[in-house]
Protein backbone atom coordinates (compact mmCIF):
# COMPACT_ATOMS: atom_id res chain seq x y z
CA UNK A 1 0.00 0.00 0.00
CA UNK A 2 1.21 3.51 -0.83
CA UNK A 3 0.93 7.19 0.86
CA UNK A 4 -1.10 7.80 -2.12
CA UNK A 5 -3.14 5.28 -1.65
CA UNK A 6 -3.58 5.92 2.51
CA UNK A 7 -5.00 8.46 1.12
CA UNK A 8 -7.43 8.05 -1.37
CA UNK A 9 -8.93 5.67 0.95
CA UNK A 10 -8.99 7.93 3.92
CA UNK A 11 -10.80 10.38 1.33
CA UNK A 12 -13.32 8.34 0.59
CA UNK A 13 -14.52 7.80 4.46
CA UNK A 14 -14.78 10.87 5.35
CA UNK A 15 -17.01 11.49 2.12
CA UNK A 16 -18.67 8.58 3.50
CA UNK A 17 -19.41 10.58 7.01
CA UNK A 18 -20.56 13.43 4.59
CA UNK A 19 -23.09 11.81 3.27
CA UNK A 20 -24.76 10.65 6.22
CA UNK A 21 -24.30 13.87 7.59
CA UNK A 22 -26.35 15.25 4.55
CA UNK A 23 -28.89 12.14 5.17
CA UNK A 24 -29.88 13.22 8.49
CA UNK A 25 -29.84 16.89 7.94
CA UNK A 26 -32.04 16.46 5.20
CA UNK A 27 -34.94 14.45 7.30
CA UNK A 28 -34.32 17.92 9.78
CA UNK A 29 -35.84 20.16 7.04
CA UNK A 30 -39.05 19.90 7.84
CA UNK A 31 -38.61 21.21 11.26
CA UNK A 32 -37.80 24.82 9.68
CA UNK A 33 -41.69 26.07 8.84
CA UNK A 34 -41.38 29.14 6.01
CA UNK A 35 -44.40 30.15 7.34
CA UNK A 36 -43.49 30.10 11.59
CA UNK A 37 -39.93 30.68 11.02
CA UNK A 38 -39.71 32.97 14.00
CA UNK A 39 -41.33 29.69 16.22
CA UNK A 40 -39.69 27.08 14.25
CA UNK A 41 -35.69 28.73 13.43
CA UNK A 42 -34.67 27.90 16.81
CA UNK A 43 -35.81 24.32 17.29
CA UNK A 44 -34.14 23.68 13.50
CA UNK A 45 -30.66 25.75 14.78
CA UNK A 46 -29.95 23.65 17.77
CA UNK A 47 -30.75 20.55 16.09
CA UNK A 48 -28.31 21.18 13.09
CA UNK A 49 -25.70 22.48 15.29
CA UNK A 50 -25.78 19.41 17.47
CA UNK A 51 -25.91 16.83 14.16
CA UNK A 52 -23.64 18.79 12.48
CA UNK A 53 -21.02 18.90 15.89
CA UNK A 54 -21.56 15.23 15.88
CA UNK A 55 -20.28 14.84 12.25
CA UNK A 56 -17.37 17.21 12.85
CA UNK A 57 -15.91 15.24 15.91
CA UNK A 58 -16.41 11.60 13.65
CA UNK A 59 -14.25 13.33 10.54
CA UNK A 60 -11.73 14.77 13.13
CA UNK A 61 -11.44 11.42 14.80
CA UNK A 62 -11.04 9.69 11.70
CA UNK A 63 -8.27 12.00 10.22
CA UNK A 64 -6.04 11.81 13.43
CA UNK A 65 -6.34 7.85 12.66
CA UNK A 66 -5.78 8.08 9.09
CA UNK A 67 -2.82 10.36 9.77
CA UNK A 68 -1.24 8.03 12.06
CA UNK A 69 -1.61 5.33 9.29
CA UNK A 70 -0.21 7.26 6.60
CA UNK A 71 3.00 8.43 9.01
CA UNK A 72 3.30 4.26 9.78
CA UNK A 73 3.46 3.62 5.83
CA UNK A 74 5.87 6.66 4.61
CA UNK A 75 8.38 6.72 7.52
CA UNK A 76 7.52 3.01 9.58
CA UNK A 77 7.29 5.49 12.51
CA UNK A 78 3.84 5.37 13.58
CA UNK A 79 2.58 8.62 15.54
CA UNK A 80 2.47 9.00 18.86
CA UNK A 81 -1.55 9.99 19.97
CA UNK A 82 -0.20 13.09 21.87
CA UNK A 83 1.11 14.64 18.30
CA UNK A 84 -2.70 14.55 17.03
CA UNK A 85 -4.26 17.53 17.04
CA UNK A 86 -7.97 16.98 16.50
CA UNK A 87 -9.92 20.19 15.47
CA UNK A 88 -11.69 22.17 18.14
CA UNK A 89 -15.21 22.18 17.46
CA UNK A 90 -16.97 24.67 15.46
CA UNK A 91 -17.93 28.08 17.29
CA UNK A 92 -21.85 27.92 17.87
CA UNK A 93 -21.88 31.77 17.24
CA UNK A 94 -20.55 31.06 13.60
CA UNK A 95 -22.45 28.22 12.87
CA UNK A 96 -25.56 30.37 13.77
CA UNK A 97 -24.57 32.48 11.41
CA UNK A 98 -23.68 30.43 8.57
CA UNK A 99 -26.45 28.04 8.54
CA UNK A 100 -29.05 30.91 9.20
CA UNK A 101 -27.71 32.40 6.01
CA UNK A 102 -27.68 28.97 4.27
CA UNK A 103 -31.15 27.77 5.57
CA UNK A 104 -33.74 30.87 6.66
CA UNK A 105 -31.86 33.24 4.80
CA UNK A 106 -32.31 31.23 1.27
CA UNK A 107 -35.79 30.40 1.59
CA UNK A 108 -37.36 33.28 -0.37
CA UNK A 109 -35.58 32.02 -3.76
CA UNK A 110 -37.05 28.59 -3.65
CA UNK A 111 -40.28 30.24 -5.26
CA UNK A 112 -38.00 30.50 -8.72
CA UNK A 113 -35.39 27.27 -8.26
CA UNK A 114 -37.54 25.24 -5.41
CA UNK A 115 -34.54 23.33 -3.17
CA UNK A 116 -32.41 26.36 -3.01
CA UNK A 117 -32.21 26.44 0.78
CA UNK A 118 -32.11 23.15 1.52
CA UNK A 119 -29.09 22.56 -1.02
CA UNK A 120 -26.86 25.81 0.13
CA UNK A 121 -27.85 24.49 3.70
CA UNK A 122 -26.35 20.69 3.03
CA UNK A 123 -23.14 22.07 1.24
CA UNK A 124 -22.58 24.53 3.86
CA UNK A 125 -23.31 22.10 6.75
CA UNK A 126 -20.34 19.16 4.54
CA UNK A 127 -18.15 22.26 4.20
CA UNK A 128 -17.98 22.28 8.18
CA UNK A 129 -17.66 18.95 8.67
CA UNK A 130 -15.05 18.30 6.60
CA UNK A 131 -12.98 21.14 7.60
CA UNK A 132 -12.83 19.35 10.68
CA UNK A 133 -10.86 16.69 9.61
CA UNK A 134 -8.98 19.20 6.86
CA UNK A 135 -7.93 21.30 9.90
CA UNK A 136 -6.95 18.19 12.25
CA UNK A 137 -4.26 17.27 8.92
CA UNK A 138 -2.72 20.38 8.54
CA UNK A 139 -2.82 21.10 12.37
CA UNK A 140 -0.62 17.94 12.76
CA UNK A 141 1.26 19.05 9.91
CA UNK A 142 2.16 21.93 11.49
CA UNK A 143 3.15 20.42 14.94
CA UNK A 144 4.83 16.82 13.55
CA UNK A 145 8.58 17.31 13.04
CA UNK A 146 8.70 14.81 10.26
CA UNK A 147 6.12 16.29 8.13
CA UNK A 148 7.29 18.22 5.39
CA UNK A 149 3.85 19.84 4.03
CA UNK A 150 0.59 18.36 2.52
CA UNK A 151 -0.99 17.90 -0.62
CA UNK A 152 -4.65 18.15 -2.03
CA UNK A 153 -6.50 14.94 -2.89
CA UNK A 154 -9.51 15.70 -5.09
CA UNK A 155 -12.02 13.56 -7.10
CA UNK A 156 -11.47 12.76 -10.67
CA UNK A 157 -12.96 15.65 -11.92
CA UNK A 158 -12.55 18.52 -9.68
CA UNK A 159 -13.45 21.73 -10.54
CA UNK A 160 -10.51 24.46 -11.63
CA UNK A 161 -10.52 26.29 -8.23
CA UNK A 162 -10.21 22.78 -6.75
CA UNK A 163 -7.47 21.76 -9.45
CA UNK A 164 -5.58 24.79 -9.47
CA UNK A 165 -4.58 24.53 -6.06
CA UNK A 166 -3.96 20.90 -5.97
CA UNK A 167 -1.85 21.77 -8.93
CA UNK A 168 0.88 23.38 -6.21
CA UNK A 169 1.79 19.90 -5.39
CA UNK A 170 2.85 19.62 -1.81
CA UNK A 171 2.50 22.87 0.08
CA UNK A 172 5.49 22.71 2.82
CA UNK A 173 4.69 23.50 6.33
CA UNK A 174 6.07 26.44 6.11
CA UNK A 175 3.41 27.83 3.95
CA UNK A 176 0.67 25.59 5.45
CA UNK A 177 -2.27 27.78 6.26
CA UNK A 178 -6.11 27.13 6.70
CA UNK A 179 -7.51 24.35 3.96
CA UNK A 180 -9.33 26.05 1.26
CA UNK A 181 -12.56 24.50 0.13
CA UNK A 182 -15.97 25.53 -0.88
CA UNK A 183 -19.79 24.11 -0.45
CA UNK A 184 -20.04 20.78 -1.52
CA UNK A 185 -16.11 20.19 -1.70
CA UNK A 186 -14.61 16.77 -1.29
CA UNK A 187 -11.39 17.50 -1.69
CA UNK A 188 -9.01 16.21 1.69
CA UNK A 189 -5.62 17.66 3.47
CA UNK A 190 -2.69 14.50 3.42
CA UNK A 191 0.45 14.99 5.13
CA UNK A 192 3.58 14.55 3.01
CA UNK A 193 7.21 12.90 4.81
CA UNK A 194 8.79 13.45 1.60
CA UNK A 195 9.82 16.18 -0.69
CA UNK A 196 9.28 13.26 -3.70
CA UNK A 197 5.79 12.28 -2.73
CA UNK A 198 4.13 10.65 -5.45
CA UNK A 199 1.13 13.60 -6.20
CA UNK A 200 -2.63 12.23 -7.53
CA UNK A 201 -2.50 12.77 -11.51
CA UNK A 202 -4.72 15.38 -11.00
CA UNK A 203 -2.74 17.63 -9.34
CA UNK A 204 0.14 16.69 -11.91
CA UNK A 205 -2.26 17.48 -14.93
CA UNK A 206 -3.37 20.40 -13.38
CA UNK A 207 0.24 21.47 -12.85
CA UNK A 208 1.20 20.63 -16.62
CA UNK A 209 -1.97 23.19 -17.54
CA UNK A 210 -1.05 26.09 -15.48
CA UNK A 211 2.27 25.76 -16.95
CA UNK A 212 1.60 26.18 -20.27
CA UNK A 213 0.11 29.36 -19.72
CA UNK A 214 -1.74 31.74 -22.07
CA UNK A 215 -2.77 35.35 -23.13
CA UNK A 216 -4.05 36.96 -19.94
CA UNK A 217 -4.67 36.81 -16.11
CA UNK A 218 -3.16 33.78 -14.98
CA UNK A 219 -6.12 32.53 -13.15
CA UNK A 220 -8.80 33.19 -15.51
CA UNK A 221 -6.54 31.35 -18.09
CA UNK A 222 -5.84 28.23 -16.01
CA UNK A 223 -9.88 27.80 -15.79
CA UNK A 224 -10.29 28.40 -19.52
CA UNK A 225 -7.48 25.90 -20.59
CA UNK A 226 -8.92 23.62 -17.17
CA UNK A 227 -12.49 23.47 -18.95
CA UNK A 228 -11.38 23.06 -22.32
CA UNK A 229 -9.12 19.81 -21.34
CA UNK A 230 -12.98 17.91 -21.67
CA UNK A 231 -13.56 19.05 -25.00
Amino acid sequence: MTALTVATAARAAQLVIRARMMRDAAKLWPVLDPKRLDQTFPSWLRAMMALIGNYHGQSSQAAGAFYRAARAEATQSPAPGSLIRIAPAPAEQWMSRALGYAGPGMLERDTARPGTALTTTLGTSSRIVLDGGRSTVLATVKADPVAVGYFRVTDGDPCAFCALLAGRGIVYKADTANFQSHNDCGCYGAPAFDRDQELPAISQEADRIYQRGGDGPALQVFRKNWDARKH
